[in-house]
């Protein structure tokens, strides 16, 4: 009876060991307050700040970007074709998988937690379709996730479509709680 007590408290120890483990990761990706909002704009010219005045006043955006956040280590071959094709086109994550999905509220704020220590993809989906301004490491990064991807014209159709897909790495550290900025939309 000692043992098995024992081994239970060893069981448990060991599962609330790699439960803390886990970690979480937040952030924002701060869109635009009303389509009237403030906008900065780059282009081949220059800069500038617009101010959209035809828009009706204090109308809130509606629609919110998506975050997906995928192991970098992820072995996409492994996957079969039709569960790619679920996820594109129904957002059903492959069973299994280290890809973990959310939706920023209406401040644009996000959230993943109880995700296992490893280095990861960000990949934010903006909802209206506006340029997101990238660094270089973010368009690399972007480079890398797309070379990766299964069927990555389905998933450019599918799942960014219209939109405009912002692609950051991170690692995740046991236990850690990470903040991250991932850019404005």
């Amino acid at each position: 009876m000692k043992r098995i007590t024992i081994l239970l408290t060893l069981c448990l120890w060991s599962i609330a060991a790699l439960a803390a483990a886990a970690g979480s990761i937040t952030g924002n990706v701060y869109p635009p307050n009303t389509e009237r909002g403030m906008k900065v704009a780059k282009g081949e010219a220059g800069a500038g700040v617009m101010w959209n005045m035809t828009a009706p006043p204090n109308r809130k955006n509606t629609e919110r970007a998506e975050i997906w956040l995928i192991e970098r280590g992820i072995n996409f071959v492994a996957l079969p074709y039709t569960s790619v094709q679920k996820w594109y086109q129904e957002k059903i994550i492959p069973p299994n998988q280290p890809i973990y999905h959310a939706i920023a509220d209406e401040k644009g704020q996000f959230a993943f937690k109880d995700v296992p220590a490893a280095d990861y993809y960000v990949v934010i989906l903006d909802p209206n379709g506006h340029e997101i301004t990238q660094n270089l490491s973010e368009k690399m990064a972007r480079d890398e996730f797309l070379k990766k991807l299964p069927q990555v014209d389905e998933f450019e159709l599918f799942m960014v479509g219209m939109r405009t897909c912002m692609v950051q790495k991170i690692t995740l550290k046991n236990g850690q709680n990470l903040k991250i900025r991932p850019g404005f939309l």
